[in-house]
């Protein structure tokens, strides 16, 4: 019983910064203007990125099962890589793909966030 509120703890806690490093990005990518903006990507967000996805693998360990809805990530991470290697693209639909996929990331947290605070507790 122990273990479980333990695990269950930590579980909140990766959630958090799950969250918290989605929102960053988001907002970054949200409030990119130029194309330039979407190329060179400031160490900032660069950590961020690698923040979600070590706390993802975390995750991975600590929980039993994958829900489908963490898969959902995936998408988000390739809405990031998406505008590197087209050097010569130019138009608003690379903005739609960047801020659009970028709300992937914040999908999979927001939805096991919920789904864990609806959840009973067992009677014991």
């Amino acid at each position: 019983m122990v273990m479980n509120k333990f695990n269950k703890g930590v579980l909140y806690l990766l959630l958090v910064i799950l969250i918290a490093s989605a929102l960053f990005v988001f907002q970054y990518y949200l409030f990119a203007s130029t194309i330039t903006d979407l190329r060179t990507l400031p160490t900032s967000l660069l950590i961020a990125v690698i923040v979600y996805i070590l706390t993802q693998l975390i995750k991975r360990f600590i929980q039993k099962k994958m829900p489908w809805y963490n898969w959902l990530y995936y998408v988000g991470i390739i809405a990031i890589i998406i505008p590197l290697p087209l050097v010569s693209t130019e138009g608003d639909w690379i903005f739609s793909v960047t801020r659009y996929g970028t709300l992937f990331l914040l999908l999979p947290p927001v939805i096991e966030f919920i789904l864990l605070l609806r959840k009973k507790p067992p009677v014991s």
